[in-house]
């Protein structure tokens, strides 16, 4: 794994700061404008969601914490989370939350064979996206077997399609990132660009955007500041997750070592709609706790909020 230079120093230089007491903001009313409301990724509180009545009590929790919107996980053959999908919009419509944006999978990125993509599941996941209101389709994995230039070629055939089926019904594709996509897509040459250049540069003009996972971006020892200066609007969504200054250790965020304000600054310039808070690594038993410090800090943080 590749660590930057900057990597390194924002660690360093947020650890420093954390030890004087924080007085002011120096954010700009520009800047606090141009934010989006906040919502969190479910996948953060999967444990708990067991069945209908925990994951409707579990929304409700996240609901009292103060969030007003979730992006969605787990579809798969017209249920979420194996409920019927009118049966969890319902959920959600009583909670009394809404959700803009979910991560639908389709099945072949999830295994070894390589080649192209079933189209099908196109149908299925805006039908999907449909029923739940949702703008944006988020395609936000693959497995390790299709991480390579032919994968990757099909990932944009696959992208161009589902964003102009997307178009149609008036959404917008999207894929989301992990560290992977910074690996040159040809291993082999030291001037190939990476994964994620390539996806860019590659699905500009088709209707398909990035949800910029900052954290992942941050551990493959990338600058997200860097990248929204390079494709300026092409990051709609965030994922905001924090990590430790060991940068293995998931926190949640304000704990850890990310320069937020510095990022935050630069969400005009992303054309940020929505930002989800999110914790990959937290214990069942303490996810909704993960998420209650998260949203607690963020609150505090004016350029954080509109």
């Amino acid at each position: 794994m590749k660590y930057s230079l900057w990597l390194g120093a924002l660690a360093l230089g947020t650890l420093m700061a954390c030890q004087e007491p924080v007085e002011e903001t120096t954010t700009t009313q520009e800047t606090t404008d141009a934010v989006a409301e906040k919502g969190y990724q479910l996948y953060t509180v999967r444990e708990a969601l067991t069945g209908p009545e925990t994951i409707a009590s579990t929304l409700r929790e996240t609901k009292a914490l103060g969030y007003n919107k979730l992006e969605s996980f787990g579809y798969m053959e017209g249920t979420f989370l194996g409920m019927p999908v009118t049966d969890f919009n319902t959920t959600l419509s009583d909670a009394q939350l809404s959700s803009p944006s979910g991560h639908y999978t389709p099945l072949q990125l999830e295994g070894t064979e390589v080649g192209p993509i079933d189209t099908a599941s196109i149908t299925k996941f805006i039908e999907a996206a449909t029923a739940l209101n949702q703008h944006w389709i988020i395609i936000p994995w693959m497995s390790e077997a299709w991480r390579n230039a032919e994968g990757y070629a099909h990932l944009v055939d696959y992208l161009k399609l589902l964003g102009a089926e997307a178009e149609k019904h008036g959404k917008v594709a999207a894929w989301h990132n992990h560290e992977f996509e910074f690996l040159p897509l040809d291993p082999t040459n030291p001037e190939s660009p990476s994964a994620y250049q390539y996806l860019l540069e590659s699905l500009e003009g088709h209707n398909v955007v990035f949800e910029m996972d900052v954290h992942w971006v941050a551990f493959a020892g990338e600058n997200p500041v860097t990248w929204m200066e390079n494709y300026p609007g092409r990051f709609p969504l965030w994922h905001v997750k924090d990590f430790a200054a060991d940068t293995t250790t998931q926190v949640p965020v304000g704990q850890g070592v990310v320069p937020w304000e510095e990022i935050f600054a630069m969400a005009e310039t992303a054309g940020l709609q929505h930002y989800f808070i999110e914790q990959d690594v937290c214990s069942a038993d303490h996810a909704i706790t993960c998420l209650k410090e998260s949203i607690e800090w963020a609150n505090e943080q004016s350029f954080m909020n509109k």
